[in-house]
């Protein structure tokens, strides 16, 4: 059967495509903690060193102050408070920064010629408010 060279071109098209890679892909590390938006379609990654978010939240300093155990129940209950509060955080500055993806500083490996920036500062401001 002879394709037509409508079908023959689309064909081409269509396996040339497929054989490159996407070219929104960052590629992350194992175990990469992602705040917010997805590697596999971003155009803007940013990052957050989790440390310096974490110390300025008032549960990790509680957690810290008062020696609270972060297996304990309270400890577990201030950690999932914290998360949430950085979450939001993070997403709220992503948002106003135009970021589509924010992970945890050193997590991203191939950044696909994409400028990951850096919104540490800008989320600690935030969660100080």
């Amino acid at each position: 059967m002879i394709l037509s060279y409508r079908k023959s071109l689309s064909l081409l098209l269509l396996l040339a495509g497929l054989s490159m890679p996407l070219a929104a892909q960052v590629t992350l590390k194992r175990g990469a903690v992602v705040f917010c938006g997805s590697a596999s379609n971003t155009s803007a990654p940013a990052f957050v060193d989790e440390a310096k978010v974490k110390e300025a939240t008032k549960e990790w300093q509680k957690i810290q102050s008062e020696g609270i155990d972060v297996d304990s129940a309270q400890g577990k209950q201030l950690l999932q408070q914290m998360n949430s509060k950085v979450r939001e955080a993070v997403k709220s500055i992503a948002q106003d920064e135009s970021r589509d993806m924010v992970v945890r500083k050193d997590d991203i490996m191939d950044k696909q010629g994409k400028e990951a920036v850096d919104l540490t500062d800008k989320v600690v401001a935030k969660l100080g408010e």
